[in-house]
């Protein structure tokens, strides 16, 4: 998000939930908040800072939430994710006590709150300053959002950590959560954030998106802390309806519908050259630079070339109808050239895309285009791979150019776009009104005319248009940070991960019947247990809260 800020002041506001260090002495180089909050300058600065969560948290956080959905899967042995294959999570697990897929969240939230507590006192212009409390506040729900969705119930933390007391709190409720702090914080954002289009920082049309789906969440299913059962409120599918046609009708933003090569127009957000388009609408904008760049690239291949999918040896000729042995292969290579990407991507299958997925795209559908299984390169060369997620692939690094690395790569990650805003409408407005509506058919066949496809099929009753809309949201929005979280809310998550494909076989291009998958969980899949709705509290954040009476998420 345009990163290139002074994050290197904001020591003084990265505070987590479970931090006790910052009582026992003040460092030499601390700077208190009272000194450094002077100006209108200082203000940006601090808020900027608070954007820097989301790019700590986005890099892991995607992998486990959405790992062995029947969209994503890991084929890594003794990797970070195998818990979540066999469905034997703990509170233990690496990914809660390394990295950091909780306290990220809380880092953010303490940044938050301590600009929150101190830009009111700046003197500065009074719609600037409240375009960064507007700013804020969007970021401080958000973080609070993605918290109650992954792990339940939270303690309420919305003033500045000045001594113990102040993070010293019980865990509310959900409900509370949204109260309390999600849905008034993403309202004060909405009616003070700038109203433009997206450049980095939040606008009044990404607050309005996010809290239609904050309302879209809340109208379905969820497992409690406690392990209950429930859904949401009825009336929430008006609001996300209403709120997500306030997006639709006044926002400046709209589709990209003009592609790029040989990418279609769906696929042009994800281009690799750092810009927003006209259809972002909150978007991670990451930089070669150690420690702000994305992850995500290297995570996001099976292997660092084809092999095993289109071929390992000279006897396979994946690419015979484009010439290959003679064009493609360079003298003395027992391989065609074009199944290697020369960037020495090292393969590391953290997240693959599952052949579940691939068959869900219909055919002719341009959507397909988010599962790269090759890539032309400008001057007509392709390359093979295995089938990997495309959004999250940075095609300098795999071609190797000049001040890549496999680390710190420039693609950015899209979390919120305006298709978001037409997907939600659609299938909000279908149950708010008990069958969809001109409008409701309209927002889908948008989308669907897009990736090349017909209108869908008129006079669909309430349910069938439900299950459109539901499809609609598995190939439009694969690879962003949606499909767990969907699958709960429609009560769907144990009935669309029991029987998935996992074989690639020809007809998704493979040379022969190919399997890329952890091996527990491809031999023996367990069904998807209730306790596992909700990642667990991470134990050193619960023994740290036991005196607070914080327990543990049911079934841990």
């Amino acid at each position: 998000m345009n990163i290139k800020v002074k994050i290197g002041l904001l020591l003084l506001v990265v505070m987590s939930i479970s931090c006790e260090e910052f009582l026992e002495e003040e460092p030499p180089t601390f700077i208190s908040a009272s000194n450094f909050f002077q100006n209108a300058g200082d203000a940006r600065t601090a808020a900027d800072g608070v954007y820097k969560s989301l790019l700590e948290s986005h890099n892991r956080f995607w992998t486990v939430v959405d790992a062995y959905t029947d969209d994503q899967v890991s084929r890594t042995q003794g990797g970070n994710y195998n818990a979540f294959g066999t469905h034997t999570v703990t509170p233990s697990d690496r990914v809660f006590e390394q990295f950091s897929v909780y306290s990220n969240w809380w880092i953010g939230i303490g940044r938050a709150n301590t600009v929150i507590a101190n830009v009111p006192a700046i003197d500065m212009d009074e719609t600037e300053k409240n375009i960064i409390l507007g700013e804020t506040r969007a970021l401080r729900a958000f973080y609070y959002y993605q918290l109650v969705r992954a792990f339940g119930d939270q303690p309420l933390i919305l003033n500045q950590i000045d001594e113990r007391a102040d993070f010293e709190k019980p865990r509310l409720s959900a409900e509370e959560i949204y109260d309390q702090v999600i849905i008034p914080d993403l309202q004060f954002a909405e009616e003070n954030c700038a109203d433009e289009l997206h450049t980095g920082r939040i606008t009044k049309w990404t607050a309005k998106l996010i809290l239609s789906e904050v309302y879209l969440t809340r109208a379905g299913h969820r497992r409690t802390s406690q392990g209950d059962f429930i859904q949401g409120d009825a009336s929430n599918w008006a609001l996300a309806r209403d709120k997500a046609k306030e997006v639709i009708d006044n926002s400046p933003h709209s589709l990209n519908m003009v592609g790029s090569g040989n990418t279609p127009a769906f696929g042009v957000a994800w281009l690799d050259d750092n810009s927003f388009t006209n259809e972002s609408i909150l978007e991670l904008s990451y930089i070669g630079v150690q420690g702000l760049g994305s992850w995500l690239s290297r995570e996001s291949n099976g292997t660092g070339s084809a092999r095993g999918y289109w071929g390992a040896n000279t006897n396979a000729t994946p690419l015979v109808d484009e010439g290959w042995p003679g064009d493609l292969r360079e003298e003395n290579e027992t391989n065609p050239t074009g199944l290697f990407f020369p960037g020495g991507i090292p393969g590391t299958g953290q997240q693959l895309p599952t052949p579940d997925l691939y068959d869900a795209f219909e055919d002719g559908d341009e959507r397909l285009w988010s599962i790269m299984t090759r890539y032309e390169s400008p001057s007509g060369k392709p390359y093979l791979c295995q089938p990997t997620f495309r959004k999250f692939i940075d095609i300098a690094y795999y071609l190797g150019e000049d001040g890549t690395s496999f680390q710190y790569v420039n693609s950015n990650v899209i979390l919120y776009r305006y298709a978001d805003a037409l997907l939600i409408y659609a299938e909000a407005q279908n149950e708010a009104n008990g069958a969809p509506n001109g409008e409701a058919y309209n927002a889908i066949n948008q989308l669907r005319n897009r990736a090349g496809l017909g209108d869908l099929t008129a006079g669909l009753s309430q349910g069938d248009f439900r299950e459109a809309v539901w499809q609609e949201r598995r190939v439009e929005l694969n690879a962003e940070f949606k499909r767990k979280f969907d699958l709960i809310r429609t009560n769907r998550l144990v009935q669309e991960t029991t029987d998935i494909n996992l074989d690639w076989t020809a007809e998704q291009g493979s040379l022969s019947d190919y399997n890329n998958v952890y091996t527990p969980f491809y031999n023996n899949r367990p069904i998807w247990p209730d306790n596992e709705w909700l990642f667990p509290i991470p134990q050193s954040e619960l023994d740290l809260n036991i005196e607070n009476g914080w327990e543990q998420n049911q079934g841990y």
